[in-house]
């Protein structure tokens, strides 16, 4: 009953109402599905990590109230708190067995992900990140 009820409240929108909220993830993950009929999950679980990484600088602060509230680590400094919260993350999606990798999903075109850069602010690095480090 929880697990249904917490489903319903995340995808109604009641528990954002009077916030800022920034769905970009869910938003680049659709539009690659879109061009390679990804699985959504593994879609994500690919790009958050990725997209965590390139957002560090401006995001700082919370990525690592992230670190320090879900995955209990802590750096010297903010910057180093943040970087090891992304990265706790990206190995806890390692240790389920998800992919972190598009070629782990079998996407090794990188011409699936260009049309991605021209919709979003941020989706540009998905394919500089394809090319240095997730294939």
């Amino acid at each position: 009953g929880e697990l249904m009820w917490a489903s319903a409240m995340a995808e109604n929108g009641l528990l954002k109402l009077g916030k800022q909220t920034d769905f970009q993830c869910h938003m680049l993950e659709h539009a690659v599905g879109a061009y390679t009929d990804c699985n959504h999950g593994q879609g994500l679980a690919v790009i958050h990590p990725i997209l965590y990484r390139h957002l560090l600088s401006e995001g700082k602060e919370k990525l690592a109230r992230m670190a320090q509230e879900v995955w209990k680590v802590k750096g010297d400094t903010t910057d180093q708190t943040a970087s090891l919260g992304v990265e706790a993350l990206a190995g806890f999606i390692r240790e389920i067995g998800l992919p972190t990798r598009w070629s782990e999903m079998g996407i090794t075109d990188e011409t699936v992900l260009r049309p991605c850069r021209y919709l979003f602010p941020h989706a540009g690095m998905l394919q500089t990140v394809y090319e240095r480090r997730t294939v």
